[in-house]
């Protein structure tokens, strides 16, 4: 069984910097490279320079609000953590195990860790800093299945569940199971000049706040073979235009790579090369109850917008090589996602107009759906050709992105067109896909919360069958549109190797000198 971190940094947010990028950025909004020269090579004394979109708030646990969380999980180490390739592995938890009926987690603290201020890292301090995560304003969604958190001896931390979580060990690898000295855990200086047990510690000195933060190899990790980097500096640079100057200019070592940009980079300077799956972009059918529109409670009409979406062709014209179609929510790395399902909803105008008919419009209906200026505008043509041929009328009323979820929210509109970043589980896919904007009429059925309830108290070898039924479900009863997956490209300087992780931006392990 495999687990996929959580990475979400909020689904718009990835949205629009996939969306204004083309749907081809690779990862996150920028996690590409900084700015302090070129890398040097040379295992344990190189310096890897990246660039950060957005700068650090607040590095206190729990409060981590910021989109990468590179920084974040260098200065901390986490209960488990993640593999590049996305399995779960052991971190300060050496060993840990679930009871029979998955209400339970009983965590094996490593022995020998120290923070960096010297205190150890042991089962009091871990359950210290899961308490302060399940109290944490960005953190506390993550962990709302944990009813108690209880260090039992030194070396044993028992966490408690309310309801069996199949994402809970995702959880526990990403910011919401970092672990902070006790010693510092509530004091505002952990805001700035955060003590944790990770693979580098925060350089003050060559730390400017707000724009350049400079990282330092903590020799003294458990893991610390596996960050070659002796030092990493992130420069904080959020317009993508100076992205691009600053990797042509040799001042950073790693970028996403906008569609039509390869060009720009010469092959002996620069490697380019494909990321991994980001986000899906399609239509959200929110009104399955026909609230406002009464078309939609019937599935031979959410079937039939589905089979009247070209994906093939609107992938292809205006993706910029950077989607993939598919017909399914579910990220296509996960277990859930299913090969079988590929050609459920194949493009099939006559079996949509037929079934518009048996459903008693075949004169089709209006609907309204928000309008985002370089977003939602790019494919609203391509919308209002293909579902004008089954007779759906779209009325597309312009918003401003800044209103964009109050409005959603607001149930406003019975569907919408956006992306919706992948989680990084099946699970936490599920719960992304049927929650907040996403399912902004809190709409739900007996036979959905039944699957979700079994595959979430599955054992562990049976979840991967439990979720990819969820996902049957879905797709069976149309509950979305989806168009495509963003799968965009990188480029590094010639003498850094990046290996795309199943989730970026949350650890410096895909990056390694160029032998």
């Amino acid at each position: 069984m495999k687990f996929k971190a959580l990475a979400r940094t909020g689904a718009v947010a990835v949205a629009l910097a996939l969306a204004l990028s083309a749907c081809t950025s690779d990862g996150g909004d920028s996690d590409g490279g900084d700015s302090e020269g070129g890398n040097s090579s040379g295992g344990g004394t190189a310096t890897l320079n990246l660039a950060t979109g957005t700068p650090p708030a607040d590095f206190r646990i729990g409060a981590w609000t910021g989109g990468e969380a590179y920084l974040f999980l260098s200065v901390y180490d986490t209960v488990v953590s993640l593999s590049p390739d996305g399995e779960v592995e052991p971190n300060i938890a050496e060993t840990f195990e679930y009871n029979a009926d998955n209400t339970e987690l009983t965590l094996h603290i490593r022995d020998g860790m120290t923070f960096t201020d010297d205190t150890p890292v042991d089962a009091a301090a871990v359950a210290a800093s899961l308490n302060a995560s399940k109290e944490g304003v960005a953190t506390s969604g993550r962990l709302a299945s944990v009813s108690g958190v209880e260090a039992t001896d030194e070396s044993t931390v028992v966490v408690t569940l309310s309801a069996p979580d199949a994402g809970l060990l995702a959880a526990l690898a990403s910011i919401a199971g970092a672990v902070g000295s006790p010693e510092v855990l509530e004091d505002e200086s952990s805001q700035l000049e955060p003590v944790g047990s990770g693979p580098y510690t925060l350089d003050q000195a060559g730390t400017v706040v707000g724009s350049t933060y400079t990282l330092q190899r903590n020799g003294d990790n458990w893991d610390a073979d596996s960050y070659p980097f002796s030092t990493v500096v992130f420069q904080v640079i959020s317009d993508t235009t100076a992205v691009q100057n600053a990797m042509l200019s040799g001042q950073i070592d790693y970028s996403g790579l906008q569609a039509g940009q390869e060009s720009l980079y010469p092959e002996d300077q620069f490697t380019i090369g494909d990321g991994a799956p980001q986000a899906v972009a399609g239509l959200w059918l929110l009104d399955r109850a026909g609230t406002i529109v009464p078309a939609l409670a019937d599935v031979r009409v959410r079937q039939a917008i589905n089979l009247a979406l070209d994906r093939e062709t609107i992938a292809e014209t205006l993706g910029q090589g950077g989607v993939v179609p598919t017909n399914q929510v579910m990220d296509p790395r996960g277990d859930a996602y299913s090969e079988e399902l590929v050609d459920e909803q194949s493009f099939d105008l006559d079996r949509a107009k037929d079934l518009m008919a048996e459903a008693g419009y075949s004169d089709g209906f209006s609907v309204t759906m928000p309008s985002i200026q370089g977003l939602t505008t790019t494919f609203e043509s391509a919308f209002d050709q293909q579902f004008g041929e089954i007779g759906i009328d779209i009325t597309w009323e312009p918003i401003t992105f800044q209103d964009f979820q109050a409005r959603i929210a607001a149930r406003n509109y019975p569907m919408f067109f956006f992306f919706n970043g992948y989680a990084g589980t099946d699970s936490g896919d599920v719960q992304a896909n049927t929650s907040a904007i996403f399912n902004a009429f809190d709409q739900t059925t007996p036979e959905f919360e039944q699957l979700v309830t079994t595959a979430n108290a599955a054992p562990l070898d049976q979840q991967d069958d439990a979720f990819r039924a969820v996902n049957e479900y879905f797709v069976d009863q149309a509950w979305f549109a989806p168009l495509g997956y963003a799968q965009g490209k990188f480029v590094t300087a010639k003498d850094i190797v990046f290996t795309p992780p199943y989730i970026t931006a949350q650890t410096l392990r895909p990056f390694a000198p160029a032998d």
